[in-house]
Order: structure tokens, then sequence, then C-alpha cells
């Protein structure tokens, strides 16, 4: 009994001699939410040039990957629904515009406000009003996680986080279309309730933000403080967090997360004009991704062989039993 526990416990569930199925499979599920509006378009198409390479580097890591595209600017908007197909998710890309032409999704997302901590909070329909618009998808409602995976947000903005565009998302007398320069309560209490809810559900977030934007570190976080190598990899969260912390940004989006244990990154989007900034970013998701998936859950071939191992288990207990 104790044998079979070790075996299950490292990933292996042994039936008969010498055979060994693989015992998980890792799902991830990530949403892009893109500010698409008019500043946005040199950095949307950057971003656009590093899915290939980080699409392909999920597939090699054979991660169960979903990707999802909501756009932001105005009414947040699906413009894609869950999909496992990558390239899928590079045409939805393709089709963003943010001039407001006759084509490509540009429906509802060219005006402000350019409301990204509101954006999250739908996403997650966490939201007093969680309207998705889906004008371009059809349906309705929100988006749908999978229980057994690890949801991942990828933020990209140059924007602070303005006020929410529907009036029930705002909190308390919050008004004008920008954020004052330093958070008051009201401000603050938009910022601590998404944190709360990305806490309660368990996300992974990355965004490439623009620090420069007051108050942009106070609302998500600061890149300045990220401590990793200068390609982004081998990040140290809890330095990262005790650097936060020091720069007066614990108790940003960003320092929230990480202070619940959850991953927490942002990026200078400035840099997204270095293709090597992009290839980087892209890598640092990698990592991170394999590094913690999410919940890892056994292949139904697995659950059949322990369920085997157990059958065969009780066999030989009774056998043993039998012969005393």
């Amino acid at each position: 009994m104790v044998a079979l526990a070790v075996m299950v416990a490292v990933g292996l569930v042994l039936v008969g001699p010498a055979q060994a199925v693989p015992a998980t499979v890792q799902k991830t599920d990530l949403v892009f939410i893109i500010d698409a509006t008019g500043s946005m378009d040199d950095n949307i198409a950057a971003v656009k040039t590093g899915l290939t390479n980080f699409i392909t580097g999920l597939g090699s890591l054979s991660i169960d990957a979903r990707y999802a595209l909501v756009l932001y600017g105005g009414a947040p908007e699906l413009v894609l629904d869950f999909t496992t197909d990558g390239a899928t998710l590079q045409t939805a890309f393709n089709a963003i515009s943010t001039s407001g032409a006759v084509s490509g999704f540009q429906l509802n997302h060219n005006v402000n406000p350019e409301a990204g901590l509101e954006a999250i909070r739908i996403v997650l329909n966490g939201a007093a009003d969680n309207t998705l618009r889906r004008d371009n998808v059809g349906g309705s409602g929100p988006l749908v996680f999978r229980s057994d995976a690890r949801t991942n947000l990828i933020l990209v903005t140059d924007e602070d986080a303005d006020l929410p565009y529907y009036s029930a998302n705002r909190f308390g007398s919050q008004s004008g279309n920008e954020p004052p320069g330093t958070l008051t309560a009201d401000w603050i209490a938009e910022r601590d309730a998404t944190a709360d809810l990305a806490i309660q559900e368990d996300i992974f977030l990355n965004m490439l933000i623009n620090p420069g934007d007051v108050p942009s570190r106070a609302q998500y976080g600061d890149p300045s403080q990220d401590v990793s190598d200068a390609d982004f990899l081998n990040w140290d969260a809890d330095a990262t967090l005790q650097a936060l912390i020091a720069a007066g940004y614990g108790d940003s989006l960003q320092g929230q997360l990480l202070s619940a244990g959850l991953v927490a990154r942002s990026f200078d989007i400035a840099g997204v004009a270095n293709p090597a900034f992009v290839d980087n970013f892209f890598a640092a998701k990698l990592e991170e991704i394999s590094d913690d998936p999410g919940p890892v859950i056994p292949e139904p071939t697995v659950l059949c062989a322990f369920g085997m191992g157990l059958v065969s288990l009780a066999g030989y207990v009774r056998r043993r039993r039998s012969a005393r």
C-alpha cells in the first residue's frame, strides 16, 4: 500500500511489470485583455509578432492551452471566445482595428475610458455589471473558465486605469475620466476590489503598462521593481514584492497578488518597440507557465490505470489473507 502511494505521489502509476503511465496533464486558460484605443496600434502590432513563438513554445511543453481575446476602451468586448487554435488567436490579433475602420474588430473600443481594472473584473465575471459585449462573436454571457486550469491574464495598455465604463462598476464618488495623480479612497477601493477578485479566482497576471502615466504604478504595479535576469528569466517573486513595498507600491494590484502567493509581473510597454523585448516577455511567460501551470489533473488513461492498480492491490491483499 505504501509503495503504491509513493508511486502515485511521484507521478507514475505502475500496472504490471515495468509499465508506466504519465500521470498528469497541465491546463491553462489565457486571456489577452488589450487596450485597443488609437494610441495602441504600434504596441498591439509588436505584441502580435511574438505570438508565434509563444504558441509554439506552449505546444512543446505539452500544455493544454486555450486562448481568448478581449478588447477595451469603452465597453469591454469579447472578440475571440476560448479556442485551442493558436492560429485563430493570431488571426484575431490581425483583425484588431484602433482607427474606427470599417473592417476589423472596432465596434466598441475606440473611445475613452481605458478602464483596465474594470476590464479585469468583467473578464473574471466579478463586476457589479458584467456586460461583456459580443458584437463580433455572438452569443451572450461571460467567459467560461475551466475549473481545472490555471487562469492567466495578460493586460496590455499604455494608460492608467480610467473611470469604469459602466456606472454600476464605479466606487463611491468616482468621477471624471482620469484618476487623480494620488489615488483617493474611491479609486483605491476599485483597485483593492480588483485585487481581491483576482486572488479569489487564483489568477496569474502579466501586465504591459505605462509606468510614466501617473498613477499607473499605484494601480497596476512598477516594472522597475522587477527582480529577474536582463532577459526577464529567473524571476524572483519574493524579491520583487519586497522591492515594490520599499518603493511604496506594495498595495498595487501586482503587490497584492504577490503577497497572496500568486504570480503578478509588470513590464514597461515602451520596450515593445524592440523585438527582443517582446520575445523575452513571452519567453518569461513560458517559463512561468512551465514552473507553475496550475492545477494538475490526472489523464483519463491514468485514472483507469490507477483503478486497475487498486483492483490488483485488493486482489493481492485478499490472496495474502486467504493464505494465512
